[in-house]
């Protein structure tokens, strides 16, 4: 049947209207795409200078709280020439005792070796009265003549002695009249044993820290204080040494924008807790991801217009380019076919959609079809699409040759990285046990005993943890080792069970091996099978209660295999997370305030162990009577006779 002329025009022209109708929607929602992409992008950006910035508060902090345990700190203001009072000469210049001198120049170097650790301006420590006693600026030491007695007008004076034990105060930032430069500061005060707060210790940090902290490849990062100044901004010129007030030297948000209140949007966000904001600017969109940074007070900030997040993917261009060629292309090739003839133009399209539709879309082949009509151009413009996107998977599996290259010597590194931090470690445990046996000091006091006792156990944890990184890295580059030899498994059990023996009598936790066949020999890697029951029976000491809690222990035969199972009497684990419990770092809890520890590695690593030694691992759960889990060894490995 012969299909009416003018209903093909009618049907032609309405097919290449809803075909540039649909470009224009695909356009714009792959625009919109991109935008929420590179939003994103920029989430993750402000999520790891958040960090940075909060493992500096938090470094700042513990050593500032660490360098007050030096008990040289309180022997000083509990001496009582300290306690009577500030003794000066005719000159106003502080004057020493004997045995003020003795401990002040000891102070003196302890406070030279914690500066040169970190990047500190200045070191100070001032009294209740005002008077500073010691200063450090840059790495010069102030003489008796250059000490302050009138630091009470300080800004961080009377917080600094509010300041409750342990805790730290952190100054606004103000400019330092040593250096000259601006700082902020954290303080902390020196407490007696009967709670007086006599002195307290300070030290400044130049505020360029957070200069370099917001500075960022593209966009703009800034700090915004609770007056509306930039603290910091990746796109303008702080001259940290002018000696001007805040007001006059801190610009206003108003230099991010003289026609939106920047400050004022961030705020209204963290409070209807956004973390994205949107407004005009310059005929542009400009998209602001920020967070707050509460133990400042400040709030940190990331942006960039539309145009930015978009310019840089050349995919999207394309793409629209594409689009509109075959929009185009198709709606002039079908008019003028059925203008010239339609009977003509409808075999080739026929034969075209034919081709289309028997295409592999794994596997494109260019449409062996040529002509010099429209229906040639539709067909030179699909192959050379197809060949855009050969070129496109070729690019694609190239960079990701690279990204697996690289995350190869990311491990790598790593790997070496965490290698070397078992060095120092290994020096401090050594440390330790000779200040425990009274070769360096003499006869220590149970306080100092108890101090070396907690550095040698924090030592232990960090160096299983390193250890535990070490392994996860190692696996995950699949170059451990296993050497094979002959094990008694029963004997492997009670062995195991031996090395739980001070934390067993300490909880009062019951460990029983249940093997009932004593002479079951394997070949296998011993130290890495007594690593898999290792951290299985830390996770089980973990979750049991002491004094009745039951760990079991048991190796049997079963079909093709040799089947270990440890068994707990403890909190079970929930359904719903039993799933991930062996993928690396992985935490039932990941709260800060979490009840069991540990780095989410110990699984991970067993399931890593086994598989290398042919073996498998899994769990089974009760909420109620505990936990259990099982893994095995092949049967292959299994030797009948132990003799040979």
């Amino acid at each position: 049947m012969k299909i009416p002329y003018k209903l093909v025009i009618l049907f032609s022209l309405i097919i290449s209207f809803s075909l540039i109708i649909t470009s224009i929607f695909v356009i714009q929602y792959v625009e919109f795409a991109v935008i929420d992409s590179g939003v994103l992008e920029m989430k993750n950006t402000v999520t790891i200078k958040q960090q940075q910035i909060q493992t500096l508060h938090e470094r700042s902090s513990e050593d500032l709280v660490f360098a007050l345990q030096n008990p040289l700190f309180v022997e000083y203001f509990d001496l009582p020439e300290t306690k009577a009072g500030n003794v000066y000469d005719e000159e106003g210049v502080l004057q020493f005792s004997e045995k003020q001198i003795e401990i002040k120049n000891k102070l003196e170097q302890w406070i030279y070796h914690f500066q040169d650790k970190f990047q500190v301006d200045e070191t100070c420590l001032i009294d209740a009265s005002g008077q500073e006693h010691a200063r450090l600026v840059l790495t010069k030491l102030a003489s008796s003549e250059d000490l302050d007695s009138n630091e009470r007008t300080s800004p961080f004076f009377e917080p600094s002695l509010k300041t409750s034990h342990d805790q730290v105060h952190i100054q606004y930032p103000y400019i330092s009249s040593d250096t000259d430069r601006w700082v902020f500061a954290y303080s902390s005060p020196i407490v007696l044993g009967n709670g007086e707060k006599p002195a307290f210790f300070h030290f400044e940090m130049p505020l360029s820290i957070f200069q370099d902290l917001v500075d960022v490849d593209t966009g703009r990062m800034y700090v915004i204080d609770p007056q509306g100044f930039l603290i910091a901004d990746s796109q303008y010129d702080f001259s940290y040494n002018d000696s001007i007030n805040p007001s006059q030297f801190f610009p206003s948000t108003n230099l991010i924008s003289n026609f939106t209140d920047i400050f004022e949007l961030v705020r209204d966000g963290i409070s209807n807790n956004n973390d994205v904001l949107s407004y005009p600017k310059n005929g542009d969109t400009n998209y602001v991801v920020y967070a707050p940074m509460p133990n400042f007070g400040w709030i940190l900030a990331y942006e960039k217009p539309s145009s930015l997040l978009l310019s840089g993917d050349t995919n999207l261009s394309e793409l629209n380019m594409i689009i509109w060629i075959v929009a185009l292309v198709v709606t002039s090739g079908g008019i003028v076919a059925v203008v010239l003839v339609s009977k003509r133009i409808s075999q080739p399209i026929t034969r075209l959609a034919d081709w289309a539709n028997k295409q592999d879309v794994s596997n494109l082949q260019k449409i062996p079809m040529e002509s010099d009509d429209e229906i040639g151009d539709v067909t030179k413009a699909m192959n050379s699409m197809i060949d855009k996107i050969a070129i496109n998977e070729a690019q694609i599996s190239k960079q990701l040759e690279d990204l697996q290259d690289l995350d190869i010597k990311k491990d790598e590194f790593a790997s070496m990285i965490t290698h070397e931090l078992k060095s120092p470690l290994a020096s401090i445990l050594g440390w330790c046990s000779a200040l425990k046996k009274n070769e360096m000091l003499g006869e220590l006091t149970s306080q100092q005993i108890n101090a070396i006792e907690k550095i040698s156990n924090n030592s232990k944890d960090l160096k299983k943890l390193i250890e535990d990184l070490l392994d996860a890295q190692t696996l995950n580059l699949g170059k451990m080792k296993f050497n094979y030899d002959k094990i008694n498994t029963n004997e492997m059990v009670n062995e195991t069970i031996n090395d739980f023996k001070n934390i067993s009598e300490h909880k009062k936790i019951q460990f029983i091996n249940s093997t009932k066949e004593k002479n079951l020999i394997i070949k296998s890697d011993k130290i890495r099978l007594k690593q898999v029951l290792n951290n299985l029976i830390y996770n089980a000491i973990d979750f049991v209660s002491e004094n009745t809690g039951k760990i079991e222990i048991n190796v049997q035969r079963k079909d093709s295999e040799i089947i270990f199972y440890v068994k707990d009497n403890g909190v079970g684990i929930p359904l719903e997370k039993q799933k991930d419990l062996f993928k690396r770092f992985y935490q039932l809890d990941m709260s800060h305030s979490r009840e069991h520890g540990g780095t989410g590695l110990g699984l991970s690593i067993c399931k890593g162990i086994l598989d290398g030694l042919g073996g498998k691992i899994w769990i089974q759960s009760d909420l109620i009577r505990g936990t259990t889990f099982y893994f095995t060894i092949s049967k292959e490995k299994e030797i009948e006779d132990f003799s040979n």
